[in-house]
């Protein structure tokens, strides 16, 4: 005979075996929800039109497009921005963000046109819809190199990320940065339009030695991070030093849910290993 206790005991973990269900069922629908793209330079495709097709041809969902001021395909030029969205709508393969990799080359903090480049951009993300811009500090941009670059850039980012913000849009930093200097620049400029375009392997790649799972959990308690490249230092994804199990667990705890970008240069023959890398992401994601 079924006591009052039994019963109690029963009914208390049927309800805490559907919490435990509906919490797992959400944190799968979730990583389930993160699309996968891949940067066009990794296509050898860098602000070209070719670049949708190709990644279908590879399995991405999406492409990180280069905004380039200049060239055939440039999306300074008015008359590309339509035959770029004509390209993604036929493929069915979306645009997950830009870049503005020439930052890299000509740095935000010291070169006249730069400021007016990502105006020009931000016009282009308005006309097409896009989101968001990576900003990247590497190279002559590299702000740790750089630190006389760092109260410039701030200056720089108040005017273009209110900019940003009157038109609903996001000004992402990529940089070799700790989490902690990311925060202290973008409360600095004071804006919410600008936040950290986070890479898994960055503090790898560049001898920097960042915990990047403190990092991210950091970035994420301050809703910081807008999108993020999946990336191992010149090998195939999963066979490298980033544990993207781990990264997939964290990214779950800050409730991400964006885009995954692979941003990979894998040695051998880069078409073979591209698709392996979108194979891998979606094993990882559970599909």
């Amino acid at each position: 005979m079924q006591t009052r206790r039994d019963f109690i005991k029963m009914t208390l973990g049927s309800i805490l075996l559907a919490d435990a269900v509906s919490l797992f069922g959400s944190e799968i629908r979730s990583r389930n929800s993160w699309k996968i793209g891949i940067c066009d330079w990794d296509l050898r495709t860098t602000g070209r039109l070719s670049s949708f097709d190709i990644a279908k041809e590879l399995g991405f969902e999406g492409v990180q497009v280069s905004y380039q001021p200049e060239g055939e395909d440039s999306l300074a030029d008015k008359a590309n921005r339509p035959k770029f969205l004509g390209a993604s709508k036929e493929s069915g393969v979306s645009i997950t963000s830009f870049c503005i990799g020439t930052l890299n080359s000509n740095p935000l903090a010291t070169t006249p046109q730069a400021v007016s480049w990502v105006e020009d951009c931000i016009d282009a993300m308005v006309e097409m819809n896009v989101e968001q811009v990576l900003i990247p500090f590497f190279g002559k941009a590299d702000l740790t190199q750089n630190t006389d670059h760092f109260p410039i850039v701030v200056e720089k980012f108040k005017h273009l990320s209110q900019l940003a913000e009157r038109n609903g849009k996001i000004l992402s930093i990529e940089s070799t940065l700790s989490a902690e200097d990311h925060i202290r620049m973008i409360e600095a400029v004071g804006s919410n339009a600008l936040k950290v375009y986070y890479d898994v392997c960055n503090g790898v790649l560049y001898k920097k030695n960042y915990d990047i799972f403190h990092e991210m959990e950091l970035l994420g308690k301050h809703n910081l991070i807008s999108q993020i490249h999946f990336k191992e230092n010149r090998r195939r994804l999963g066979e490298g030093d980033i544990n993207f199990i781990k990264v997939c667990e964290a990214l779950e705890k800050i409730d991400y849910d964006g885009w995954v970008v692979v941003e990979s240069s894998a040695p051998e023959d880069w078409k073979e290993a591209q698709s392996a890398n979108a194979q891998f992401v979606k094993k990882l994601l559970g599909r």
